[in-house]
């Protein structure tokens, strides 16, 4: 995943959300909850850059459902640096908008730091939004566990995005390798992987399987599996455990052997996504948010599976983009942004426009099987994956601070050039990523961050 962007949520995060915003849009006709509706006033809106051409049909819709009511929405930087800079500065002159964008690794900073407001309040307002309508373990990324803000909600989920197994028909059909299934493992995709693969000579000109190694996503859900944990108990990360040294050698043994393409060969295939459209690669461990751009690209069909089990186990990343309501919206503007809130979780609201482009699964439970995403036409077919897969996320911890996160990525890309280039062992490449990025929590830890 870029090092820059905010989640950590694919090689390539912008190139995502780019689908997102090119991505068709339908405006909704309303909603019809029996609320009493705002009938007048400007709700301010801060949104990531990148979220502009997606989210203004869904804003033009609220109004058309409001009449009187005007969204003003400002735009905020796309990467993580940017935008903690600019809500922090915007929070110092009492400038913060009434709802803001943010994500998971903020969410506990932006608490501290009062740029936003526990959502609890909202949760249990009445509805018809509650604490139990948005899936759990998306909104337990807002959760802060810690600190004078502990046990409030600072986020609430736009989408439920893990990571699903995207692949391409042709390729097992040209093959006749049956396509994946629930019953799938690790071992069986690699297997299949490599039959897949094509080379001229001892280069690789197709790769059966683009797989980010150095990515939250692909490395804890297989450290959960063998039944660790990233960080141990003092928040340290613990990157020299067995569990640890046996996920990324498995990964990036197949690396080196020119059967999955990390993030640095995606790079030179110009990403992920393209180069599953080119038919570069096979198949690609990624997320729902990529479905708008694989569809743009990709002239095979194709469709998505369940990741396969590690160690027996089924476990899947996931992550999330959110939006709060500020301490000043929450104290000027509640209201509408009660009712803001409220539209776009619905059925008939801003959950039926961003799902009609492919890019989005609602958070919302109650829509998990709703026909405004799962009667779209395939590819995907097997939409019952996006949903299913959310019940085996393994979330990155919410406690690493966003400027650990960025240490963290940029050692774990070095390390996997050291064994995949120069033959470093495993266990000492991380031993090294280990001792740096923990220089860096402690420094971090120690500032208060």
């Amino acid at each position: 995943m870029s090092k820059t962007t905010l989640t950590q949520f694919t090689p390539s995060r912008r190139a995502v959300l780019a689908g997102l915003a090119a991505s068709p849009f339908a405006l909704a006709a309303g909603s019809h909850f029996a609320m009493a509706q705002p009938t007048s006033g400007t709700l301010s809106i801060g949104i990531l850059d990148w979220a502009e051409t997606g989210i203004k049909p869904v804003f033009a819709a609220y109004e058309a459902a409001r009449p009187g009511v005007k969204i003003d929405y400002s735009i905020l930087p796309g990467d993580g640096p940017g935008l903690r800079q600019a809500l922090l500065s915007r929070r110092l002159a009492n400038k913060l908008p009434d709802i803001t964008y943010l994500a998971d690794i903020f969410a506990t900073q932006f608490a501290n730091a009062q740029v936003t407001a526990d959502m609890r309040p909202f949760l249990t307002s009445g509805g018809p939004i509650t604490m139990t309508s948005l899936a759990k373990p998306f909104l337990d990324q807002y959760l802060v566990t810690s600190g004078p803000n502990k046990d409030g909600i600072f986020g609430l989920p736009i989408g439920a995005d893990t990571v699903v197994l995207y692949y391409n028909k042709k390729h097992f059909d040209d093959a006749g390798i049956p396509y994946p299934n629930d019953d799938w493992t690790f071992e069986k995709q690699i297997e299949v992987a490599t039959q897949l693969t094509q080379k001229n000579g001892n280069v690789t000109t197709r790769y059966g399987l683009a797989a980010s190694v150095p990515w939250h996503a692909t490395y804890v859900p297989g450290i959960e599996a063998f039944g660790d944990t990233l960080l141990d108990e003092n928040n340290m990360y613990k990157l020299q455990t067995e569990a640890a040294i046996k996920v990324f050698t498995m990964y990036w043994d197949q690396v080196k052997a020119g059967v999955i393409a990390s993030s640095p060969q995606q790079t030179q295939l110009g990403g992920g996504y393209q180069a599953f459209g080119a038919g570069t690669v096979s198949m690609l461990q990624s997320v729902r948010a990529l479905t708008p751009l694989i569809r743009s690209v990709t002239t095979d069909d194709w469709d998505v599976a369940l990741e396969p089990k590690i160690n027996g186990v089924r476990k899947t990343g996931m992550g999330s983009i959110a939006q709060a309501i500020t301490p000043q919206g929450m104290a000027n503007n509640q209201e509408l942004a009660y009712d803001y809130l409220n539209w776009f979780y619905s059925e008939d609201g801003g959950m039926k426009i961003l799902a009609a482009g492919y890019g989005t699964v609602p958070p919302v439970e109650a829509l998990y099987n709703s026909p405004i995403w799962t009667e779209l036409p395939g590819p995907p077919y097997d939409n019952r994956v996006f949903a299913e897969s959310i019940q085996y996320g393994a979330m990155n911890p919410t406690s690493i601070p966003a400027d650990v996160q960025v240490v963290v990525d940029t050692e774990l890309a070095k390390a996997e050039e050291s064994v995949v280039l120069n033959n470093v062992p495993v266990a000492d490449a991380l031993k090294a990523a280990e001792a740096v990025i923990n220089e860096a929590m402690a420094r971090v830890l120690a500032a208060g961050g």
